[in-house]
């Protein structure tokens, strides 16, 4: 991660992007998601539980908060948990240097890289918690990201290069997320203004 912590967002703005995230994937309308894209929507706002966060603690709480949507997660209950986490980064992605570090613990001879078979293995029971393993897809589409496109070899992981470009992506995305939310929210005032007859707002 770069050496200078980001500044917070504010409430406001948590909020629109948590409503956003959750948009994509409400696909009937009526403010609900099923509980298997709730991971799906924390990674998106920087969030990563594992598997057993979201089995034992997350899916729970949040039925917890409406238990009659027959298991589906209500927007209320999602954007109460959400605001908590994100404030308090309950959830943050682990720092460059502690993911290098988990990299390195397999690779005892510091050759500098990981045989793809062995991090299958290794991810198969992340964390010797079978629960906490990739699935399938989320194996394949991990191993075409860390794999060097560069390179003939495509058995090999080099782990120095994986971490830091999944570190530069991530604050990427993470930065335009909240630029691009307080954009759509300068833009709604805008448009708000013009309807309202207050076009003033636009130059003050």
């Amino acid at each position: 991660m770069s050496g200078q912590e980001p500044s917070a967002p504010s409430l406001d703005k948590l909020r629109k992007v948590i409503k956003e995230a959750f948009s994509y994937f409400d696909k009937v309308g009526n403010s609900t998601v099923q509980q298997d894209e709730v991971g799906t929507i924390m990674r998106y706002l920087g969030q990563f539980p594992s598997e057993s966060d979201l089995k034992d603690t997350i899916i729970p709480e949040l039925l917890d908060d409406d238990p009659s949507r027959d298991g589906l997660i209500t927007f209320e209950a999602f954007e109460k948990v959400m605001l908590r986490d994100l404030m308090d980064r309950v959830y943050d992605p682990d720092d460059s240097e502690t993911l290098l570090a988990a990299f390195r613990v397999l690779d005892p001879e510091g050759k500098g890289y990981i045989e793809s078979n062995l991090m299958h293995e290794h991810l198969s029971t992340r964390g010797g918690k079978a629960a906490d393993g990739f699935r399938e897809r989320e194996m394949g589409d991990f191993l075409e990201y860390a794999k060097d496109k560069e390179s003939a070899d495509s058995s090999k992981i080099y782990y120095e290069d994986y971490v830091a470009k999944l570190t530069a992506d991530i604050e990427k995305h993470l930065e335009h997320l909240y630029q691009d939310a307080a954009a759509r929210a300068r833009a709604a005032d805008d448009v708000m203004a013009v309807a309202l007859g207050r076009e003033d707002w636009l130059f003050s």
